[in-house]
């Protein structure tokens, strides 16, 4: 709250629970449940979801538009992408290690009279029914493959933001004809929705692309 503090970003494991704490809510935010931006306005804070705006411009400048998607993850990220997911029309499935959590975003999110279904980690059949699989959890962070031993077509998304690629990025790209869009694209709009928030500016997403520790 202090005067010289414009805002915040909030991340993994906290994007849920710090929603109780901020009476000021987005709708975008309180749609998908979960927050990622804090803004501090006249002393009062705010809080935004600025995810699936990254999700959805990560997904544009790639050039994918799925269809039917498995989206592995029931955190405020995986939140996010299934919100965006809906808006665009595609089934959307989601798999969680833990299964109730899967079931409680399924039943939690509704766009346009639409909902996600919740299934167990997915087979390999699941994988070759779907046209893009979004690694929304945080499997990857310390090299770890969440799909490990399946095989991947179609598009592979990975939210990790990690400097080297995931070894589950890493695999999908040396795969013909499989559309890769790693982490630091999300990272990369998502922070420029929430410096916009915080400043009223245009982002200068270029120089911000440039300071990234990778292409992206």
């Amino acid at each position: 709250r202090r005067e010289d503090v414009l805002g915040a970003n909030v991340t993994i494991p906290h994007k849920e629970a710090v929603i109780r704490l901020i009476a000021r809510v987005s709708d975008e935010a309180r749609r998908i449940g979960a927050v990622n931006t804090i803004t501090r306005r006249g002393g009062l804070l705010e809080a935004d979801n600025t995810d699936g705006h990254g999700f959805r411009q990560a997904l544009d400048e790639a050039s994918v538009r799925p269809t039917r998607v498995i989206v592995l993850g029931a955190g405020g990220a995986a939140r996010a992408c299934v919100v965006e997911l809906l808006r665009m029309g595609a089934e959307v499935l989601v798999a969680n290690r833990t299964r109730d959590r899967a079931d409680r975003l399924a039943r939690s999110i509704e766009i346009e009279r639409r909902r996600a279904r919740a299934i167990a980690w997915p087979t390999q059949r699941d994988l070759d029914e779907a046209d893009a699989v979004v690694n929304a959890t945080p499997l990857g962070l310390h090299n770890e493959d969440p799909l490990r031993g399946r095989v991947l077509h179609g598009a592979v998304i990975d939210l990790v933001p990690t400097a080297a690629p995931t070894p589950l990025v890493n695999r999908a790209k040396a795969i013909e004809n499989v559309a890769v869009v790693d982490g630091l694209s999300m990272l990369l709009h998502q922070a420029g929705r929430s410096f916009q928030l915080w400043t009223g500016l245009e982002p200068p997403l270029a120089v911000m692309r440039a300071a990234l520790p990778r292409p992206a």
